[in-house]
This record gives C-alpha cells, sequence and structure tokens, in this order.
C-alpha cells in the first residue's frame, strides 16, 4: 500500500506514467463511524459536508480536475464519458474515456473493481463488476465498447484487478451459479466446499479478459480481501451498515506525462 497526503491507497504495477490511478483503500477522510474516513457512498447516511471534503482531498491528492461516476445498477451497461459530462449520473457500471485530466471512477464494498487502461489509443474504463454484472459480462462490454469508440485491441490493454471479497469469504447461493451458466460463463471460479458454494470474482474476470485476447502479462490480479481487511468496506462483514470506497483512474495531460 501506499500513503499520498495521508490518503492510503493500492496502485498496479502494469500500468505506466501516462495515468493515474487507485484503489482507495477507506483511510484519508473525514467521515464518522461506521463510514469511516474515506467513504465515497452517496446512497449512504453520511454528511453531505463529509463526501464533498473526501472527494476535495482526493481530487487534490492525485492532481484531478474533476471526478466522475455513475449510478451504479449491477448491470452490464457502458457510458462513454465525452467533453460534456451529464448533469446527473447515468445508469451503468462502467464508465470509459478518452479525455485527459479526467478521472473516472466506481465504488464498492465487497464488488470488483476493474481498471483497463490502452496506452496505445489513449483510452481507460473503470467498471464495477459484482456477482450480476460478472455473470452478465460487464467486463467483457467495457472492452468492446472501448474497441467501439477508441479502437482499442485487447492485446493492448493493460488491466488491474482491486480488491474485492475473496472466496475465502463470498459464500454464494445456487442461484448464482444458474445465472452464470445461464450466462454462458465459465463455472471453474465456483468452489464447492462442505458449507456451499464461494465465488472467485476475480479469477472470472481475469478468464474473461483472457479470453478476448488480453495478454496475461497485461493483468495484475493480486489484491486483499475487502471482507478480511479492516482497511476496507465491506457490506457483507458490517451487515450493510457500511461506507463505499473508491476506485480511480484518470488519463494524465500529455504534456505532464511526458515530464514537459
Amino acid at each position: 500500500m501506499r500513503t499520498l497526503n495521508g490518503i492510503t491507497y493500492l496502485s498496479s504495477h502494469v500500468f505506466d506514467k501516462g495515468v493515474a490511478h487507485g484503489f482507495l483503500t477507506r483511510k484519508g477522510g473525514v467521515s464518522a463511524p461506521p463510514y469511516e474516513s474515506l467513504n465515497f457512498g452517496e446512497r449512504e447516511a453520511d454528511k453531505r459536508d463529509n463526501l464533498a471534503e473526501n472527494r476535495k482531498r482526493v481530487l487534490a491528492a492525485f492532481g484531478a480536475a474533476s471526478l466522475f461516476t455513475i449510478n451504479q445498477v449491477h448491470g452490464s451497461g457502458v457510458f462513454c464519458l465525452g467533453p460534456d459530462a451529464p448533469l446527473a449520473p447515468p445508469e451503468a457500471d462502467a464508465i470509459i474515456t478518452a479525455e485527459e485530466g479526467a478521472a473516472i471512477g466506481i465504488l464498492t464494498a465487497d464488488c470488483l473493481p476493474v481498471l483497463l487502461f490502452d496506452p496505445v489509443n489513449r483510452a481507460v474504463s473503470a467498471v464495477h463488476a459484482g456477482w450480476r454484472g460478472t455473470a452478465l459480462g460487464v467486463t467483457l462490454n467495457a472492452v468492446r465498447e472501448m474497441g467501439k469508440a477508441f479502437g482499442t485491441k485487447p492485446r493492448d490493454l493493460k488491466a488491474a484487478i482491486g480488491p474485492s471479497i475473496g472466496p475465502c469469504c463470498y459464500s454464494v447461493g445456487e442461484n448464482v451459479y444458474e445465472e452464470f451458466r445461464t450466462q454462458g460463463r465459465s463455472l471453474d471460479s465456483f468452489i464447492s466446499l462442505d458449507d456451499g458454494l464461494r465465488l472467485d470474482l476475480g479469477a472470472e474476470n481475469i478468464s474473461q479478459l483472457l479470453s478476448l485476447g488480453v495478454d496475461q502479462r497485461n493483468i495484475s490480479g493480486s489484491a486483499p480481501c475487502t471482507a478480511c481487511s479492516a482497511d476496507f468496506f465491506s457490506y457483507r462483514r458490517d451487515q450493510g451498515r457500511t461506507g463505499r470506497q473508491l476506485s480511480f483512474i484518470m488519463l494524465r495531460v500529455r504534456d505532464w506525462a511526458a515530464g514537459r
């Protein structure tokens, strides 16, 4: 983990200086329990002033002029952010953009964050992949939409898989297994134990990226379990009374990235 201006976060070695990014922990903000401290979840009962201050701190720490998030609905929709951001966050579970200096992010508290970077066409994506979105192929859709909008080729992509609830803690029901089967997804990410089924969200999303042709060497996938670590918000561990951590990525302005 790294700390920048009091904000603790994880980063990936697969990304170069052309992007700023981070899988933020819950440390470094001003929110009070049970949302302490770097909460970004606007659907919770946290004070708006706290949320505004948390956002302000992150923008300042990482040199971002703005941060754009979406209204996540556990689906597979992908929103393309252009020069003009909409007034109200659209419903989607992935964002893609080629706008420099515009941070895009998703919020999680056990679901899987996936960050994507195309260094050839200079485009990025932030993906929210819970079990429903993973079954529906939200990460696959994000890659395909980057191809349509920016000419992204999977072989050029770099991908980072962030902290989520791991198979050590993620018990799921037969309904989840059936949904994956119905959607034609691989069932290899399910683990059958004496106490029932477990699901490895990270393994499944990596498998989906590989199926498109993303190079294994360009994927980083080692991240902590949010339910095991007190550094992260966890909906399951905290029985719903918890905040949301931010995962974001931003194309740096080219003059900055070139050192000029």
